[in-house]
């Protein structure tokens, strides 16, 4: 038997997964979210490149713009168990499931990181200028048992972080936004980024994770604070945990 694609290249780029129609209604219905709620604005200063857009989280999505909640419950997650070989669910934690990110030009970025779940899908429905994802696919040496061995798993992961050692062993791709591209990865081996966002229109894409049913994750409530509220953070680095 053949090896999931997704496993073996890392991660895969589809150009048409949605058409231009199908992304100008979904950001019409964006536009009238946020006509009536104003986006909650994250600012993570980092070294680097820090952590900064407006998000509306799961929650929000499946009460307010089912037509997104229904594209994560069903054809995203198709796809995205025909491209690994396996059974992956939404995740049970829905704030985190499913995300809409905007990110406003000027400034706005998304640091580097791992993702907590097994694979990650990013839909993006607009092009613009700049807020390009950065992202070395299959790039952390992840060990099977990372909660019993946590320190060598620290240890692995900060010998891989610095930008002359990912010259030297990864494998760097860049993915523009595109009205309809969709970038599949398996996010917890996948150093990714965001470029920073210029021109002058707002970048707008949509985040969809799976993990294995039922699948629960030690840095949940950290995490979440840290992506989805404006609470000062209660570790250095809740985005990242090994």
């Amino acid at each position: 038997m053949s090896e999931p694609i997704l496993e073996s290249a890392g991660h895969l780029l589809i150009d048409d997964f949605m058409d231009p129609e199908e992304c100008r209604t979904l950001l019409g219905q964006i536009g009238d979210y946020r006509k009536h709620r104003d986006l909650l604005e994250i600012n993570r200063p980092m070294k680097g490149r820090s952590l900064r857009y407006s998000v509306i989280n799961g929650e929000e999505i499946r009460a307010n713009l089912p037509s997104i909640w229904e594209l994560y419950r069903g054809a995203a997650k198709d796809l995205v168990n025909e491209l690994s070989g396996t059974s992956l669910e939404p995740l049970l934690n829905t704030r985190a499931g499913v995300n809409v990110n905007v990110m406003p030009p000027g400034g706005s970025e998304y640091r580097w990181h791992y993702d907590r779940t097994a694979v990650t899908a990013i839909l993006y429905l607009n092009r613009v200028e700049g807020g390009e994802t950065e992202l070395y696919p299959n790039y952390r040496i992840l060990l099977k048992r990372k909660q019993q061995h946590k320190r060598l798993q620290l240890t692995l992961d900060r010998f891989l972080r610095p930008t002359v050692v990912r010259r030297l062993f990864g494998k760097r791709k860049v993915v523009e936004p595109h009205p309809g591209r969709l970038v599949v990865m398996r996010a917890n081996r996948c150093w990714h980024s965001v470029r920073s966002v210029e021109g002058s229109a707002d970048r707008i894409n949509i985040i969809l994770a799976y993990d294995a049913p039922g699948a629960r994750f030690e840095v949940e409530e950290g995490l979440d604070s840290y992506l989805y509220t404006q609470k000062t953070p209660s570790s250095r680095d809740p985005n990242y945990a090994p």
